[in-house]
């Protein structure tokens, strides 16, 4: 397996993989072929004066030959910044052949390390070789380790590190000891961002500034409770009292010429005279449909007005398979209403009275003079239309 590990200079990179070959045992033992357990053989190249077990590797064995021509099977090779010996090449330039010889790495059980700034900086034969790939990233709050299972060219993108596997990273600062390091005298210099600075303080003041408002509007609904309550009991004691004047009751309530103008075109129900007074009270629904005539097929309302919003083609399938059902319809009410129109049994109120048409009006309730209806021309002796 190749492993990459990046990171700017100061990040911890280097004190990390070497905290790795102090606590990982899969950084310090290995199984062999017959399954039995031994110590890794470490070689290193780019860590100076470490104090871990190992065998230098210089940069002449490196480029000499292909690492399982020379190293023991089951070997762990490390090497500090790679960069050097495994930079960029231009893409016309052949591959060398001790990186070419990384694609069968696993074929003799080694293991490879390799510790650079930025992914870029290696030979893209090397990158796509990469099955771990470990960032360390520099925050305002601290380090953050991102690891993926490949090498990642742009390793600080949100993209990327939407896909990485995301922890805090705190320098092993015990394996600074274990060799020497420039990371010990080199410290990165945190600088908190502005916008952070304004989050911090603003965010005492936008507490502030909310306790305040909702103290404030609680002291307004207490008062206007107050104010209700007292109205409430005023309009009681003058709802006692019979006597009210007229001309009190239309103070501020004045019409004006502009009530009476309906807001909707040939709708006189929109008149702002009548806002207190108009509710809806049903709304259109189709109670039955009648295909044919001039028309076609015409769906028609409880109040036998026309649909127009109904097409042709559902008239025609409601007049043929009936209406759909009609959730809307109150079946409590129905009943009642159906209880209202049933024929009564006529009554006779006590001391009703039964006028006839055609007969003599009561003679007190008559001016002087008054003659009944036709009453004068049966003085002549004629009757209109006899024999």
């Amino acid at each position: 397996m190749i492993i990459l590990q990046t990171g700017v200079p100061g990040s911890g990179k280097t004190s990390s993989v070497v905290n790795m070959l102090m606590t990982d045992e899969s950084y310090t033992h290995f199984t062999d072929k017959d399954g039995v357990k031994k110590k890794r053989p470490l070689f290193v190249n780019g860590i100076p004066e470490l104090k871990i077990e190992h065998e230098e590797l210089s940069d002449e064995q490196i480029k000499s030959q292909p690492f399982q021509d020379f190293l023991p099977y089951g070997s762990l090779v490390i090497i500090d910044e790679a960069q050097r010996l495994m930079g960029t090449r231009s893409a016309a330039s052949k591959v060398p052949p001790f990186i070419e010889a990384l694609a069968t790495h696993r074929h003799h059980g080694l293991d490879i390390v390799l510790i650079t700034q930025h992914p870029s900086f290696l030979d893209s034969f090397v990158r796509r070789l990469v099955q771990r790939h470990m960032h360390v990233s520099i925050k305002p709050v601290g380090r953050k380790l991102y690891e993926w299972n490949e090498c990642v060219d742009q390793p600080d993108s949100s993209v990327n590190i939407a896909k990485a596997i995301e922890r805090t990273f705190v320098v092993p600062k015990k394996s600074f000891g274990m060799y020497k390091s420039a990371e010990v005298h080199t410290k990165p210099k945190r600088r908190i961002p502005k916008s952070l600075i304004f989050v911090v303080l603003f965010i005492p003041l936008l507490i502030g500034f909310t306790l305040y408002t909702i103290n404030k509007m609680s002291k307004r609904f207490s008062a206007d409770e107050q104010q209700t309550t007292s109205t409430t009991a005023a309009s009681d004691v003058d709802g006692a009292e019979p006597k009210t004047s007229p001309a009190t009751a239309d103070i501020g309530q004045n019409l004006k010429p502009e009530d009476f103008v309906p807001t909707l075109a040939e709708k006189p129900e929109s008149k702002p005279i009548y806002n207190n007074v108009r509710q809806v009270k049903t709304f259109e629904y189709p109670v039955g449909c009648v295909d044919g005539g001039k028309s076609g097929c015409t769906c028609y309302s409880s109040q036998g007005t026309p649909l127009k919003e109904i097409t042709k083609a559902m008239c025609k399938d409601y007049a043929k398979n009936g209406l759909p059902f009609n959730p809307y319809k109150d079946e409590q009410q129905q009943a009642a209403q159906q209880s209202q129109t049933a024929p009564q049994t006529a009554y006779e109120p006590e001391n009703s009275q039964v006028v006839a048409m055609g007969g003599q009006s009561p003679k007190n309730l008559m001016y002087d003079g008054y003659v009944e209806a036709g009453q004068q021309f049966a003085q002549r002796g004629g009757v209109v239309g006899s024999p």
